[in-house]
């Protein structure tokens, strides 16, 4: 009789679960909150297209809008802001595509700019020498984390439990000839732009 008691158990787990998503409603995909990359006072600013890979690869639903920022110094910074909609695979972890690109990453650490945690890795590009990247995610709702780990599980809550599709954002900053405390101070204004 013991040895049935585990079987038993799972058996009546996996039902519940079951039966949980046969009667879980249609997931509700939220509205696109309208966030855009704006001007920054003392940055001259162009918008920039987005690759022919990004609009191939990301699902059709999903917003691309790239700026690039130059300050008074020459120093510049493309920011990339990613809306997801439907699809888990409109917004994903940096790391996966950076190899990809050429880069080696080096120094990854999380900071605090403008009241906003962002995850920055020192990108090597051998002879061309290295670049910052910053990035950082958020969605309509207010949740805001540098950790694509809680993105996820917020997102697997959100989804599973509320019964809704999140518009998560993506921001993604590559600052050229710009130091640490630079790329802090533009992170800084540019969370006021964005959000």
């Amino acid at each position: 009789m013991k040895k049935l008691i585990s079987p038993i158990l799972a058996l009546s787990l996996l039902a519940i679960v079951m039966l949980f998503q046969v009667q879980t409603p249609k997931l509700v995909l939220t509205e696109d909150p309208g966030r855009h990359l704006g001007e920054i006072e003392g940055f001259v600013s162009e918008p920039v297209a987005p690759s022919e890979a990004e609009l191939n690869v990301l699902p059709a639903d999903t917003r691309i809008e790239k700026r690039l920022y130059t300050d008074e110094y020459g120093r510049w910074f493309q920011v990339s802001l990613i809306v997801g909609g439907h699809s888990k695979g409109s917004i994903h972890r940096p790391e996966l595509c950076l190899p990809a690109q050429g880069f080696q990453m080096k120094e990854p650490k999380n900071i605090e700019a403008g009241g906003a945690s962002w995850h920055t890795i020192k990108l090597d590009r051998g002879v061309y020498g290295s670049l910052g990247f910053a990035y950082t995610f958020f969605n309509q709702a207010g949740f805001h984390t540098s950790s694509h780990t809680r993105r996820i599980l917020q997102d697997v809550w959100d989804r599973s439990i509320l019964s809704r599709i999140d518009r998560w954002h993506m921001v993604t900053v590559n600052a050229y000839s710009a130091d640490e405390k630079a790329l802090s101070s533009f992170l800084t204004k540019l969370k006021e732009v964005v959000e």
